[in-house]
């Protein structure tokens, strides 16, 4: 049986159900009912928690292992547009070109350069 996602997502966390309650204004009662399947999450609680742990509804109730929103993939897609060509470029190397731009790189952290 897998592991409820609110008590994965809390335990990853640290936080005790009475500390969730605190942070989500949803009682720890409630929480601990939820964790063991005794009760179902109403809507609110679900997009409460959704949005504490910044995974998508979807993620929550077990329909699907993408922990992201659809906006928050677009927002990341948007983070990295700017390095597509380098990307793409990447990809046209052969394995030794992308070993050796690799320890390149590797090594131009070890020497700070920007």
């Amino acid at each position: 049986m897998r592991k409820n996602r609110v008590k994965e997502l809390r335990e990853a966390m640290h936080l005790s159900q009475e500390k969730l309650g605190e942070y989500t204004n949803i009682s720890q009662q409630v929480i601990s009912k939820i964790e063991r399947c005794d009760s179902r999450l109403t809507r609110e609680n679900m997009i409460t928690l959704a949005d504490f742990f910044q995974v998508s509804t979807d993620y929550l109730l077990g329909r699907s292992n993408c922990k992201r929103t659809i906006e928050q993939e677009m927002e990341m897609l948007k983070k990295f547009e700017k390095y597509d060509e380098f990307i793409q470029a990447y990809v046209r190397l052969g394995e030794k070109g992308r070993t050796l731009l690799r320890l390149i790189a590797d090594r131009m952290i070890e020497l700070e350069i920007d």
